[in-house]
């Protein structure tokens, strides 16, 4: 097995598609939820969302196959398996920029931040809380129920890891490589959903120069407020503007017919394969670039020759939170944990592989659990508490003062 061969994520990827075509066809929950979600969504993104959730696990893997060698976390030393991680993070930074862009585009004045405030808690927190309970669980049962540090102090640490800080919890060291350390990008959708209305008001709501003023000083309170413990990288949020400018690219009728032509979808595809082979870095302006122009194609409906398209790789951007937050934990279990009791020797290359071929179809299938049993009823229960916050506005705007 050569860490350099890009052959083992083509079977990884292969075996996932696989395994989401087989849910698709053996369960009618699965297939209404995805005609269902489909309707008013950008298809294209959706399927991009697959590929993305699924390339950060492949990085993490080969994360792991290094670890395993040399005992340090370290980046692979290959650009493909290096990319196939950032690329897929700055990716999902500018779907996020975009689609929330988009409708603060669309909805301008009348944008509802209500409901924007209630759906962000409930469509992070849902599946978090009991991923962090997991990672809680492991850390105390691996070291016998013990108490190393005092009850005030691990509490400190739990109140740190809610808002996806990651601190070793009772002195259990790496606690965050449980969980392959992912909610450090949570940090920064955070910074983004908290700064959008401020965004706004200075770049969509224009008043006078003392509103704008106020905005871009409470925009650098925020950047420092929720980057307190580890400082929010300047080169990262560039990648939110990736999704800002395709907002505007699939509002220009020019771009967008040609972001559809075949010759668009050439493009998107070299310039991809350009980042994942050529950089060793995607958060850089160079890089970042080329991200915006391939996500503007897609995001303007390009499937890149149906690969977008396809119902399983659909339902794989569908379940791609769960992807996303879930898998570090399964690498975790699978190539580090289990192995220790059977027992295993995963530096063995034929070892990690099959076990690695073994998570990747887990992996779908725990996904597919987790969003229609925590995920979806924790979305459906945000839309009934912003629900019962309209109707308790309306019922006190009714009474009248005395």
């Amino acid at each position: 097995m050569d860490s350099s061969n890009p052959l083992w994520a083509v079977l990884a990827y292969g075996l996932a598609i696989m395994t989401s075509a087989l849910l698709l066809r053996w369960s009618p929950t699965i297939q209404r939820n995805l005609e269902h979600s489909a309707q008013g969504r950008y298809s294209s993104v959706d399927g991009l969302r697959g590929y993305l959730a699924f390339g950060v696990f492949i990085h993490h893997t080969a994360i792991t196959w290094v670890f395993l060698h040399t005992g340090a976390f370290e980046m692979p030393s290959t650009r493909f398996y290096a990319q196939i991680g950032l690329a897929s993070v700055a990716l999902f930074f500018m779907i996020t920029a975009f689609l929330f862009w988009g409708r603060l585009l669309e909805k301008g004045r009348e944008y509802d931040w209500l409901a924007f405030a209630v759906s962000r808690v409930f469509r992070l927190y849902p599946l978090y809380l009991p991923l962090m309970l997991l990672v809680i669980v492991s850390v105390f049962y691996i070291q016998d129920w013990t108490l190393k540090d005092t009850p005030l102090e691990i509490a400190g640490q739990i109140l740190a890891w809610l808002f996806f800080d990651r601190p070793d919890i009772n002195q259990f060291p790496q606690t965050g490589g449980l969980i392959a350390n992912v909610t450090w990008t949570l940090s920064y959708e955070v910074f983004f959903y908290m700064a959008l209305p401020l965004f706004g008001m200075v770049f969509l709501y224009r008043s006078d120069w003392r509103q704008t003023a106020l905005c871009l000083i409470a925009i650098y309170a925020l950047y420092q407020v929720v980057g307190w413990e580890h400082s929010l990288k300047k080169h990262i949020l560039m990648s939110f503007l990736g999704g800002v400018a395709a907002a505007y690219w699939v509002r220009t009728p020019r771009l967008l017919a040609w972001s559809r032509t075949p010759v668009a979808g050439v493009i998107a595809l070299v310039v991809l394969m350009a980042v994942l082979t050529l950089f060793r870095k995607s958060f850089a302006f160079f890089p970042l670039l080329l991200l915006t122009l391939a996500f503007s194609i897609i995001a303007s409906g390009h499937t890149l020759f149906g690969a977008l398209a396809k119902r399983s790789i659909r339902w794989m951007g569908e379940i791609s939170y769960s992807t996303y937050l879930l898998h570090g934990f399964l690498i975790w279990l699978m190539l580090q944990r289990l192995p220790l009791g059977l027992p295993l020797d995963t530096r063995e290359p034929l070892v990690f592989l099959l076990l690695a071929a073994l998570s990747s179809c887990l992996l779908i299938v725990l996904s597919s659990l987790s969003f229609l049993y925590i995920e979806k009823p924790g979305m459906a229960a945000g839309k009934r508490v912003v629900r019962r916050l309209r109707r308790r506005t309306r019922t006190t705007s009714q009474v009248e003062p005395e």
